[in-house]
C-alpha cells in the first residue's frame, strides 16, 4: 500500500495549523500596543460647533520601522483633574519580526465631540521625559452694555450703552485701559396708546487689560 499521498496530506495540514498558529500569535502580539517613546509635535482644534468640539493630532517618534495600529488615547477619570489638563497616551503596535533599524515617526489623532468646559490644556505622554503640555488660550472677558431711547433715537440708545461701558473700563482702578466693543443687538417697541417708540441698543465689549472674570453682563440679574 502506497502511504506516501496520506502522509503528504497529513504534513500539509500540520503546515497549515502552525502556520495559523503563527499569524494567530503574531496578530495577539500586534494587539498589544505600547506607549510611544517621544512625543514630537502636538497640535489641537477648537471647532466652532456648539457645543464645541476638540480634535487633538499628535506626532511621535520610535526606534525603529514597522510600528502600526498608531492611536491616540485619551485618559478617563473618575473626578476630573484640578488643574484642567487633558491626559492623552500616544500608542503604537511594535513589530513582531524584523524591522528596519531607523528611527521612524508615527501619528494618530482623537476627536472629542462636545468636550467639557473643565478642559483647560492637554498633556500628551510618551516615556520619560516624552511629555508635551499644551494649554489653550483662555476665552476673552466679555461684557454686555445695554441702552435704551424713548424718543426712538438710535443715536440716544448707542451712547447711553457706550456710557455705560465708559464707567466699567475703569474698574480695579486700571487708569490707562482702553476698550474695543461691537453692536449686537438692536430692538425696539413702538404703538400702543401711550404711543410707544423706545428702541434699544447692546454692545459687547473686550477690555485691555482684560476685566477679571465674571458674569458676562453687567447688568443685575433680576429676581424672579
Amino acid at each position: 500500500m502506497n502511504y506516501l499521498p496520506q502522509i503528504c496530506s497529513t504534513l500539509f495540514a500540520v503546515t497549515l495549523v502552525l502556520n495559523g498558529a503563527a499569524l494567530l500569535k503574531a496578530d495577539e502580539e500586534k494587539s498589544k500596543p505600547v506607549t510611544v517613546p517621544k512625543i514630537l509635535k502636538v497640535t489641537h482644534q477648537i471647532q466652532t460647533s456648539f457645543p464645541p468640539n476638540l480634535v487633538v493630532q499628535v506626532l511621535g517618534e520610535v526606534p525603529t520601522g514597522g510600528y502600526t495600529d498608531a492611536k491616540l488615547e485619551r485618559a478617563v477619570y473618575v473626578m476630573p483633574p484640578k488643574d484642567g489638563i487633558q491626559d492623552y497616551f500616544l500608542k503604537a503596535a511594535p513589530p513582531t519580526g524584523l524591522a528596519i533599524t531607523v528611527i521612524s515617526q508615527v501619528n494618530a489623532s482623537d476627536t472629542w465631540k462636545k468636550f467639557p468646559s473643565w478642559v483647560k490644556g492637554i498633556r500628551v505622554h510618551g516615556i520619560d521625559d516624552g511629555i508635551v503640555v499644551v494649554k489653550f488660550d483662555p476665552e476673552p472677558v466679555r461684557r454686555r452694555f445695554a441702552g435704551t431711547s424713548n424718543a426712538g433715537s438710535f443715536e440716544q440708545a448707542l451712547a447711553a450703552a457706550v456710557a455705560k461701558l465708559n464707567n466699567a473700563v475703569s474698574e480695579g482702578k486700571v487708569a490707562d485701559a482702553t476698550a474695543t466693543w461691537k453692536i449686537i443687538k438692536t430692538s425696539g417697541q413702538v404703538g400702543g396708546i401711550a404711543g410707544l417708540n423706545q428702541i434699544s441698543v447692546t454692545i459687547v465689549a473686550e477690555r485691555q487689560p482684560p476685566w477679571p472674570q465674571k458674569a458676562e453682563t453687567s447688568e443685575p440679574k433680576k429676581k424672579k
